[in-house]
Parts: C-alpha cells; sequence; structure tokens
C-alpha cells in the first residue's frame, strides 16, 4: 500500500509517568533500561559486557552506499525485523534491511540487503532525493508492551492494551524519516517529521539539496557540503527505532566549494587524503528479561524498567572496537556520526604503551584497558559527582594524542581546532551529544592507539568508558597531505559581524525552559512531565510562530541546577553559539545541536543556559524543536515551529492540547 497522505495524530499527547524515584533516575539521566531482548539470553546472565576490554574486531567495515546520478538520486528503502549480532549479543531489532537504487550508482550490485548501520547516501547541491520508504515491520498490535511491565500513567490506570492511544508503548513500529541538520523544506514530501506511516504502508519523499539560494545580502548560496544523518522521527517512537539502529549516514559533496571535500575522499586521488566514515551507534540490551517470552522486538516501556539488569555500549558502523589502519604521519578525515539516543561521546585518542602491543599483531595484549576507572555496578552515583571518577577521567584526557577538528554539524571551521580543546569555556563545547557530527583530522607516529570515549558522569548516573576503536599506524611515512591552515566557510552560514549588513538585524529574542516537572499524587507517587515552557509536544499547538526571513536571538535555559542533559535540537534551520553561561564560546561555532549546559550557572534557579543568533531563510511550513535525548522528546520535550511569509502561524492539527 501506498499513501501519500500525510496522516496526522489528531488526539492529546499528554503523558504524566508514575514512576519511583530510582527509576525517574534513570529515565531522567536516561541511563534507563534496554530496549532489545538478547536472542542468546533470553532471561540468562550477562555475559562479558563488550567495553573496555573487547579484543578488536577486524577491520572496519565501511557502511554501503549510494550517489546520485545526473542529479537524482532514486531509492526504495525497506524497514523490517531483523537478527543482528553486535559484540557479544545476537538479539532482534528494527533495521532499515532493504536497499533498491533505481537511478544512482552504488556499492554493490542488484538490491542491498544489509543491517547496521543503514546505506550512507551521497549527494550534491543541487541533486534531488527520491525515495520510497516501506515499512514492514509487524503490526504495532504485535509489539505493545506486556501488561505486566505497563506504565502507569498519572491516574494509576494502565497505558498497555494497544495503539488506540499515541503515547510510548503504542506505536512502536509506525515510522517516518527525517533527515538530521539538512537546510531543505520541512514540508510533505520532505522532511515532514510530523508524518506516520503504519506497517505495511509506504511513503515516496523527495529531499531537494537547495543550490544558489538567495541570500539576505544579495548573494547565493548552496548547501553546505559536510556530514548529516538520517532517521525515524514519529513522536512516542523515535528513542526505541534510533535505539535499535535505524540510522544512516548522508555526505554532501561539493569539492568546489569546500576544501575537505576537495582535499579528502573515500578513495582517494593523487593529492588526496582517506575518509573514513565512523557512524557511532549506542545500543542498551536487556539482558535479564523482566517480560518473560520468546525472543521479540522489545516494547517501549522496557526503557524505564529497573537498569541493573541491561549493558550499554557505543559502536562503530555496526562493530564493537574495529581496527583502523593508517601510515605514519599521513592525514585521514575521520566523520564521525553521533546516531545514539541519549549518552554523549567524550573522544580522546590514546597511544598503547609498547610493552602492552603484541610484536605479530601490531594490537593490544589481551587484557590490556586504559582505563583505570569505571561506573559503579548499579550505573548510578549516589552523590552529586564522583571526584575519583572525573579526577581519572580528566589524567586520561590529559594523555590524548592530540589532533584537530575541521568541521561541526557539517559546518567547515575557518580554521582547525586543536584538540582535546583546553580552553573550552563549558563542556559542551567537546562533548559530542547524541545527533552531533564532528570531522576529525587525525595523524599520528608510528604505532598502536586507542580512539575512546571517556565516560560520563552525570551525578546520579553514568556511562561508562569505552574504546571505541583501535589504530594501528604502520609502513612506510606518509607526508602528501598536509593538515591545513584555514578552510573556506559555507556561505549559507556567515557571520553576524557587521550588525548593519543584511540579514543580521535581529528582530526578535526569544527563551525557552527545558524541565522536568514534578507532580505529587494523592497516593505519593509522582508523575514527572518532560517540558519545554511548562508544556509537553501537541501537534495542535504552535509554540514559535515566525515570519521568513527573520534573524532571531534565542536564549534557551536548563531550568534546575544538576538537572539531566538535554540535547538542543532545531530542525532546517542551523544556529551560531555566542555565549555559554553568560560566557562567549572559546569559538563561536554552527550547530544544530548543543548540549544544554549544566554547571557554573547558578542565577535564578537556572542549571544552564546558551545563547545563539539563527535566520529562518528559504523554507516556510510547520517543523520541530526538542531535546535530542530521544526519550525526552518522545515524553513531550518538543515544541512545534511554524514559519511562515506573512508571521500569522496555524497549527497543522486541529486537535486540543492539554
Amino acid at each position: 500500500m501506498s499513501s501519500n497522505g500525510n496522516k496526522r495524530d489528531t488526539r492529546s499527547s499528554g503523558l504524566a509517568l508514575s514512576i519511583d524515584r530510582r527509576n525517574f533516575l534513570r529515565l531522567g539521566a536516561t541511563v534507563s533500561a534496554g530496549l532489545f531482548l538478547p536472542e542468546v539470553l533470553g532471561c540468562g546472565s550477562d555475559p562479558v559486557s563488550p567495553g573496555t576490554v573487547t579484543p578488536p574486531n577486524p577491520e572496519i567495515q565501511k557502511p554501503a552506499w549510494v550517489r546520485s546520478k545526473d542529479g537524482v538520486l532514486d531509492i526504495e528503502i525497506t524497514i523490517t525485523e531483523t537478527d543482528v549480532t553486535v559484540g557479544a549479543y545476537t538479539f532482534k531489532t528494527r533495521a532499515y534491511t532493504g536497499l533498491t537504487v533505481n537511478k544512482g550508482t552504488a556499492s554493490f550490485t542488484g538490491t542491498y540487503t544489509g543491517k547496521l548501520p543503514g546505506p550512507t547516501l551521497e549527494v550534491s547541491p543541487g541533486d534531488t532525493i527520491i525515495m520510497k520508504l516501506m515499512n514492514k515491520l509487524p503490526s504495532d498490535n504485535l509489539n505493545v508492551d506486556p501488561t505486566d511491565c505497563g506504565i502507569a500513567n498519572a491516574s494509576g490506570s494502565s497505558t498497555t492494551g494497544g495503539d488506540s492511544h499515541h503515547v510510548p508503548g503504542f506505536s512502536n513500529n509506525t515510522t517516518n524519516m527525517h533527515v538530521h541538520g539538512l537546510h531543505v523544506d520541512p514540508g510533505p514530501p520532505g522532511d515532514d517529521v510530523l508524518l506516520e506511516i503504519a506497517p505495511g504502508e509506504s511513503y515516496d519523499f523527495v529531499f531537494k539539496i537547495p543550490k544558489d539560494l538567495p541570500m539576505p545580502d544579495g548573494t547565493v548560496a548552496n548547501h553546505p557540503a559536510g556530514t548529516y544523518w538520517y532517521h525515524p522521527h514519529v513522536h512516542r517512537s523515535t528513542a526505541i527505532q534510533v535505539m535499535g539502529g535505524m540510522a544512516g549516514a548522508i555526505l554532501i559533496r561539493d569539492p568546489a566549494n569546500d576544501d575537505l571535500d576537495a582535499l579528502f575522499a573515500p578513495e582517494p586521488q593523487a593529492g588526496q587524503g582517506k575518509e573514513q566514515l565512523l557512524v557511532i551507534g549506542e545500543f542498551m540490551l536487556q539482558t535479564l528479561d523482566t517480560c518473560p517470552g520468546a525472543p521479540r522486538l522489545a516494547t517501549y516501556n522496557e526503557i524505564v524498567t529497573d537498569a541493573d539488569g541491561t549493558t550499554d555500549f557505543f559502536t562503530v558502523n555496526g562493530q564493537v572496537n574495529p581496527i583502523i589502519r593508517m601510515r605514519p604521519s599521513e592525514v585521514q578525515r575521520y566523520r564521525l556520526i553521533h546516531a545514539g539516543f541519549h549518552l554523549p561521546l567524550d573522544v580522546a585518542f590514546v597511544r598503547v604503551p609498547d610493552d602492552q602491543v603484541d610484536s605479530a599483531t601490531k594490537l593490544p595484549k589481551a587484557g590490556y584497558t586504559p582505563f583505570s576507572y569505571a561506573c559503579p555496578a548499579n550505573k548510578h552515583f549516589d552523590s552529586e559527582q564522583d571526584p575519583g571518577f572525573l579526577a581519572a577521567q580528566n589524567a586520561l584526557r590529559a594523555q590524548s594524542v592530540p589532533y584537530v577538528q575541521v568541521a561541526t554539524d557539517g559546518v567547515t571551521y575557518p580554521k582547525p581546532i586543536s584538540m582535546p580543546m583546553a580552553d573550552a569555556v563549558s563542556e559542551v563545547e567537546y562533548l559530542i551529544g547524541p545527533g552531533n557530527r564532528v570531522d576529525i583530522l587525525a595523524q599520528f607516529q608510528k604505532g598502536t592507539y586507542q580512539m575512546v570515549t571517556l565516560g560520563y558522569d552525570l551525578g546520579f548516573a553514568c556511562s561508562e568508558p569505552q574504546v571505541l576503536g583501535t589504530i594501528i599506524v604502520d609502513g612506510e611515512p606518509d607526508t602528501s597531505i598536509e593538515i591545513p591552515a584555514t578552510m573556506k566557510t559555507p556561505a549559507l552560514y556567515p557571520g553576524f559581524d557587521d550588525t548593519m549588513k543584511p540579514g543580521n538585524m535581529v528582530s526578535k529574542k526569544r527563551s525557552l525552559e527545558f524541565k522536568v516537572v514534578v507532580d505529587k499524587g494523592a497516593t505519593g507517587t509522582s508523575g514527572y512531565h518532560f517540558t519545554i515552557d511548562g508544556k509537553e509536544f501537541c501537534e495542535g499547538r504552535v509554540d514559535q510562530c515566525m515570519a521568513t526571513g527573520a534573524t532571531e536571538e534565542w536564549t534557551v535555559n536548563n531550568v534546575q541546577k544538576g538537572a539531566s542533559l538535554h540535547p538542543f535540537h532545531i530542525h532546517v534551520n542551523s544556529f551560531l553559539v555566542t555565549s555559554l553561561n553568560g560566557k562567549p564560546p572559546a569559538y563561536p561555532i554552527w550547530r544544530d545541536t548543543l548540549l544544554l549546559p549544566r554547571d557554573g550557572y547558578d542565577m535564578d534557579g537556572l542549571g544552564g543556559t546558551f545563547t545563539f543568533l539563527s535566520r529562518f531563510l528559504h523554507f516556510e511550513g510547520a517543523y520541530v524543536l526538542h531535546c535530542h535525548m530521544l526519550q525526552h522528546e518522545d515524553l513531550g520535550m518538543m515544541q512545534l515551529i511554524d514559519v511562515e511569509k506573512d508571521g500569522i502561524c496555524t497549527p497543522p492539527s486541529n486537535m486540543t492540547c492539554p
């Protein structure tokens, strides 16, 4: 069945969760229980976690790719349930398992059948992506939450039992498609995240990558070349699908206007360096089945069940700790995509001591780990911070081999930034949050190195440090490529230095508050609402209305000091960060996703704040901003934006909002 009619949900999306404080900490900090039931485990015990001491995998696998031809990429993508093996685990999940190319070139012949991550889409400014998305997942009725694992709502009644309510647990297999970071039309048949594609249905998307866009100063601009990604975005179902591996890269190439594209390529020619695509996935697997049954697709309510029976870890291109090879002095471009759903990455490159390297394989010796610290067994801290964890983490960061970042969220910097960042105003400048992309230029001398994420202590929750990949640097030196001193920045995102220049004059200032609201129930239970400006998301209410072409200054506040991290993400238009906790950032960088600061700001009860400038250019229609800690979005931490030529906005749905 093919349908391009946008099926809007017309029911209230308000939901108050009734859970105890212990489980709220897991939900708020999002060290929550796993979404997948390991097929090889059932209700068995947890095997060795694929974390700090997992032996390196074979060579890194490059995701399958498809490229546009004559300005068009015409493809059909199929979503199914499938069994996958990642590290020590085999489990069922939802994935982009089929791809047919109607027009374009591909790294495979015939029909692609793959799993994690999804295939990479490569296009250029001016190209059109035509994508038929076919949802062949089981009926939502087959994957609702079992009654004995249901979440109770504010009144104490169960929310389980079918798909008649559009709340987490009832639409686990309904999907759509979001092209994260792209400056494209948010209306149908484009980047319409209000669309829902039920099991058995399909939809024909059309994404036009802009070229020669008119700018306010009379110049024209192409869509920036860079690193982007795609993933599902149905409200109430986003986290469970992205956590399951439904994600893939989008690479926009424009070597005539982007210095990095001219200098690096996946199949480098003479005078070019090699690029590596690193799609970082994030899994939480339930190793102790609290809802017994045959191996099956997990359901949403298992996110907020007890976390003690879970293991969580990152993957790179669907692998745990793959091997990357380089030559001494060689410069490679790493396109890193955080395609996870909740925990930040804190990346460092650590050299393995020579006496801990196997001379035959060049790999670290069995049992070697760079980490002298770990999270508590129950994955959360009872104190606000753990000094030992933070001290050891900082000490390991100080041992990192220097590297440079050259782009964030698809926007190339004017010059490389030395990492690890020594002069950060806030940790959010160097943390890579869910949804973020960073482009890294790596250059090492002969030896063995480990690309690690240092873990993160949320105060009352913790993510483990982990080796992401092992880098073997060997062979004859390669000095053919040097790290550039300066780079051309995208014309779509000029600075705001000249306040009188057209497009730079701020027409409106806005302020947002991200907050978890607690309601005390009569029975002693607490309901937790994930809100922006005190409200949960509702499609029948426009929260931010503006005129096309507006230039605005926004301040985004993380209310409640010490509260959970909230990655702020806005669709369609990127933003330039101008202040972090009241101070200018070390480097003015354009973003489409930024972790809200937590610490260092305690005015009027705020836990952290940042300010940005943005231009709302070229596209009219409704789209969203939200927390990219995706279960927070699913639980209401999202707002509807409407950009209209006359600045008069009408909700896309006639639903009544609470």
